[in-house]
């Protein structure tokens, strides 16, 4: 973990919404993209407080402020972002059961900047839902998120079922889990496996130039 996720960290571990927002913005001015910044010091700092959590150096309840604290906080970070303007429309979700959104909330945030309409459904939505909110605002694409190994298998009926609506979404699953696992089985031959922020706004950058995309 660099010197900057650290001291994020302990910002958040402290509930201190101005101090790490006030971080985040002094590292803009220093040249920082948001990526860079929601990839290596938002990320880093999250995954070394989840390291914390599960060495039992901070409780549930620190744990659950410092989420809370930095998903606040990215929303006041994002409101400084410029953004460019597209028509194109991104709908995010977190399987069933599935309750880990910080990380999907950050690439939401990352597409709204490229002029992206998002829609975030949140945690924990049933398919039969999924597919209904799916057919109603008829998204480009559509992000599944999973943190949670046992509940990886479910995902092939969300990708099947989301990627056969007549207006044929692009499917996109994002999780911390592909850097250990190959989750393409459990998934369709056109889904797109995003492993970090900075293949996210490439394969963005690609769309707006009109290029072919591909699952890697």
């Amino acid at each position: 973990m660099n010197t900057e996720a650290a001291k994020l960290a302990h910002l958040l571990l402290d509930g201190d919404v101005d101090a790490s927002f006030a971080f985040l913005c002094d590292l803009r001015e220093k040249g920082w993209t948001s990526v860079d910044i929601y990839q290596s010091i938002v990320g880093g700092a999250m995954q070394h407080i989840g390291f914390l959590w599960e060495q039992d150096d901070i409780s549930v309840a620190d744990e659950h402020l410092a989420t809370a604290t930095c998903d606040f906080m990215i929303s006041r970070f994002h409101a400084q972002a410029k953004r460019k303007t597209s028509s194109r429309k991104v709908m995010f979700l977190c399987v069933e059961e599935e309750q880990h959104t910080l990380g999907m909330r950050m690439a939401s945030l990352l597409f709204e900047e490229n002029g992206w309409r998002t829609r975030m459904m949140g945690a924990n939505l049933p398919l039969e839902h999924a597919v209904s909110a799916a057919e109603k605002w008829k998204p480009d694409v559509i992000c599944l998120s999973v943190t949670i190994l046992y509940h990886v298998p479910v995902l092939k009926s969300y990708a099947e079922a989301l990627e056969s609506l007549p207006f044929r979404p692009k499917i996109i699953v994002g999780s911390r889990l592909l850097s250990m696992y190959d989750l393409s089985p459990y998934c369709t031959p056109n889904t797109l496996f995003i492993t970090d922020y900075k293949k996210l706004t490439d394969w963005m950058n690609d769309q707006s130039e009109g290029k072919a995309s591909g699952a890697s």
